[in-house]
């Protein structure tokens, strides 16, 4: 199997060899493919401090992660198959030479050697000692990603027909068709022109399990490897091993669930029809996005921030071909300061107004890491902001930026988001929630507020499933599997007002179960934590200090030890999701 990966390596990489000069894309996967991280500084030299060790490892790994993070970043200019083909080989490279690199005598030996020492060199010792246990052997994380591949695939099919027994289901077409119950219609405008509650109940459960026959071998087979891996690992199913990674256990997060819980009282095959019968949100004067980016960034000024603009100027293509500004794309490089210290750069991207430049996309192009590398960011939007949608959109961009450029560490695995996850989704969660509150916003129109609460009852309906599914050790094909129905039809029962007698079949019905599984419930935690600071935060420090404490954290302090600061003790799991439910009724 090796043999064969490595001949295609090969052959893509002879063929990059010839496109180089055409194509910059081709030439990084070049690159990327011939890349090996060594550590042989680190073992020819015995002598050297634990202070000096870990600098010498941070500088030989930090390409290896700037290259991972560079594949994120291309992932979108990748529009042709062989592209897109170099990248994934690109990325199962540098996973295989992070496998190698985790289990090399230095490594464990850093960690050895920097466990007992100060901050941040045992925090780093801990979260390498995190990143090795993570690690799958490369022949079962092929065939995990092989599988996962196959659910994304599958489910992310978009030509899709529906054929229906009963005529009276079929829509009148407005043009002449062949004689057949066929239609070629996607889900969500069926849902919304069907008059009968009964066939778009039929429709939107077979919409559900439209891939299942192309996916129920690879979700048996995930939940197999996972459970493997639990097992070795000494627990007794995937679900115990993932939630004990974070302080949780199913009974917890049970618990945490159930008081997400709302009853929404609108089925999901009705709840298209709910939302195009609700009233739209009000229009909005069309503003400058440059403009309201620009603001954006002079409201922080309170909390130490405060920018350079270094540039403004079309492209190089642009200004030789003395193409009209009004439709050329500019970009924009921002020099963002925290008090004296440089975080990093903001490269900007106001695209042409048109149906492809709507959407408002960040993009991390090179990760602060304080004594190596400034961070460089990238953000993409519309040259005019036209709805509250897309301006909530860019705060959100720009405060995920700005978390990720100041939350510099002297070793990239510190500060990245990946290793990261908790504190910077918290951070970013915050961030965003003190732009919106310097701005005014119009309140949540009803649709755009039963859209949210729809999405999240969805959310917690799934992780209550993925619980049930990764707790099974079972084969799923066997009534054991499907005795699970009754409860978990109670449990859409209790988010939506109907049951769904199949309720099992939701493993089959989106990607989420096969790739985030049962942490796919962390969205709702950070949000609800979140919430928490937000509420009683300001009681204990400045916004100002907030902000200091959650994205730069000079002091290397756990999110346990920045929750503690902020919202006091008792922060253990339990306390935290009785404070949850209690925090908006009650003084404590």
């Amino acid at each position: 199997m090796l043999k064969s990966i490595s001949l295609v390596i090969l052959s893509f990489s002879l063929l990059a060899t010839a496109n180089a000069v055409a194509n910059p894309l081709a030439l990084f996967v070049e690159q990327c493919l011939q890349y090996q991280p060594k550590l042989t500084s680190l073992s020819q030299n015995d002598s050297l401090s634990p202070a000096h060790q870990a600098v010498e490892f941070e500088k030989n790994t930090l390409a290896l992660n700037n290259i991972n993070d560079r594949i994120q970043y291309y992932r979108p200019f990748a529009t042709d198959s062989l592209s897109k083909q170099g990248l994934l080989w690109c990325q199962l490279h540098l996973a295989d030479e992070l496998y190698m690199l985790t289990q090399a005598t230095q490594t464990q030996a850093l960690i050895d050697v920097l466990q007992t020492e100060p901050a941040p060199y045992k925090q780093l010792s801990e979260r390498l000692l995190t990143v090795k246990q993570n690690q799958w052997d490369i022949e079962q994380k092929s065939k995990l990603h092989s599988a996962q591949a196959s659910v994304n695939q599958a489910l992310s099919q978009r030509q899709l027909q529906m054929q229906f027994n009963d005529e009276q289901c079929v829509l009148p077409q407005a043009t002449p068709q062949t004689d057949t119950n066929n239609i070629d219609i996607h889900i969500a405008q069926y849902l919304i022109k069907q008059n009968d509650e009964n066939c778009r109940k039929q429709a939107w459960f077979a919409y559900q399990t439209r891939a299942k026959h192309k996916i129920k071998s690879a979700i048996s087979y995930i939940q197999q490897l996972q459970q493997q891996r639990a097992l070795t690992l000494g627990y007794q199913n995937t679900a115990e091993y993932v939630l004990a990674t974070h302080g949780l256990n199913a009974d917890l997060l049970s618990q945490f669930l159930n008081d997400q819980t709302e009853q929404l009282d609108i089925a999901p095959w009705n709840i298209a029809r709910a939302l195009s019968q609700t009233a739209k949100p009000e229009a909005i004067e069309a503003v400058s996005a440059q403009a309201y980016l620009l603001q954006l960034l002079s409201n922080l000024a309170p909390l130490g921030l405060r920018v350079e603009l270094l540039a403004d100027k079309t492209t190089a293509e642009q200004q030789t071909n003395k193409q009209s500004t009004d439709d050329a794309p500019t970009i924009s490089i921002i020099r963002l300061w925290h008090k004296q210290r440089l975080l990093g750069e903001l490269y900007t991207y106001p695209l042409a107004q048109d149906a492809l430049s709507k959407r408002i996309n960040a993009q991390l192009i090179k990760q602060s890491v304080i004594g190596h590398q400034f961070g460089q960011y990238s953000i993409t939007y519309p040259k005019t902001l036209n709805s509250q949608k897309q301006q909530q959109k860019l705060i959100e961009a720009l405060s995920q930026a700005i978390v990720s450029l100041a939350q510099g560490s002297q070793y990239y695995l510190l500060a990245n988001k990946t290793q990261n996850s908790q504190q910077y989704a918290i951070a970013s969660l915050w961030l965003s929630q003190y732009l919106r509150s310097s701005l005014h916003f119009a309140p949540l129109s009803s649709r755009a507020q039963l859209a949210l609460h729809y999405q999240t009852q969805m959310r917690v309906f799934r992780t209550k499933v993925a619980l049930h599914f990764y707790q099974f050790t079972g084969d799923i094909d066997n009534t054991e599997w499907l005795s699970h129905n009754a409860k978990l039809s109670a449990e859409f029962a209790n988010s939506f007002g109907q049951p769904w007698p199949q309720a099992t079949d939701v493993i089959y019905s989106y990607q989420a179960i096969a790739n985030q599984g049962i942490s796919d419930y962390l969205p709702l935690w950070q949000q609800a934590l979140m919430q928490l600071i937000t509420q009683q935060g300001n009681d204990r420090l400045s916004n100002s200090a907030i902000f200091d404490l959650l994205m730069i954290n000079e002091t290397y302090s756990p999110l346990h030890d920045q929750l503690e600061q902020l919202i006091g003790a008792p922060i253990d799991p339990h306390s935290l999701i009785w404070r949850f439910k209690h925090a908006g009724t009650m003084q404590e």
